[in-house]
């Protein structure tokens, strides 16, 4: 979270990442946008079902995940300052292939697919904070799916360090070896072997 803000200046700091904000917009966000509060473990939303809300992570980590030949797959992290949903069912309003867990304590802003059109209409650049930050998640979930088959899994693992590093140590390691594709002690190998290669 950026230093010295509260949990909606955060999202509103978020937004001003994308769009200006004049006051009365800002008004306008405070009473569109949600503030909602998840324990470990949590569902914010459950595959099969349409995602109906885009979450603004503003403490936490979310995971989603996908049940793939029986197991549950982690394909996506999202913390704090992130704007994420299943895309797909979001803005198709069809039925999910994923769910979206709190992997602890979470805090999120929700906004509902109804109430976004409203923000889109009521605010100056409305328009262009949807496109751009659906570009963003668009781009992140391309580049995911592009090196997860690309790659070896050391190499996903490295990708994952040098993109996630502050989020290491917040994320259980077997979520870790879901995301990058191999078991948890296939991931011990590799931990291993990029230590014994960095000494």
């Amino acid at each position: 979270m950026k230093a010295n803000c509260n949990a909606f200046e955060f999202l509103v700091s978020c937004i001003k990442d994308y769009i200006p904000l004049s006051d009365a917009e800002i008004k306008v966000v405070e009473s569109l946008f949600t503030k909602e509060h998840y324990r470990k473990n949590e569902v914010l939303h459950r595959e099969g079902s349409i995602c109906r809300k885009l979450f603004f992570v503003a403490r936490g980590i979310l995971r989603f995940s996908q049940l793939t030949d029986g197991e549950e797959r982690t394909y996506v992290f999202r913390a704090e300052g992130a704007f994420c949903n299943d895309l797909d069912s979001f803005l198709q309003q069809t039925p999910s292939q994923s769910s979206i867990t709190a992997l602890g304590p979470v805090t999120v802003f929700s906004i509902s697919y109804e109430k976004l059109q409203v923000f889109y209409d009521s605010l100056q650049y409305g328009d262009r904070f949807g496109r751009l930050a659906i570009e963003k998640v668009f781009v992140m979930v391309v580049n995911h799916l592009t090196t997860f088959y690309s790659e070896t899994p050391q190499q996903r693992y490295e990708r994952f360090v040098k993109y996630h590093k502050p989020l290491l140590q917040r994320i259980p390691q077997y979520y870790i070896a879901s995301y990058i594709g191999v078991s948890p002690q296939a991931l011990c190998r590799i931990k291993k072997k990029q230590l014994l290669a960095n000494s």
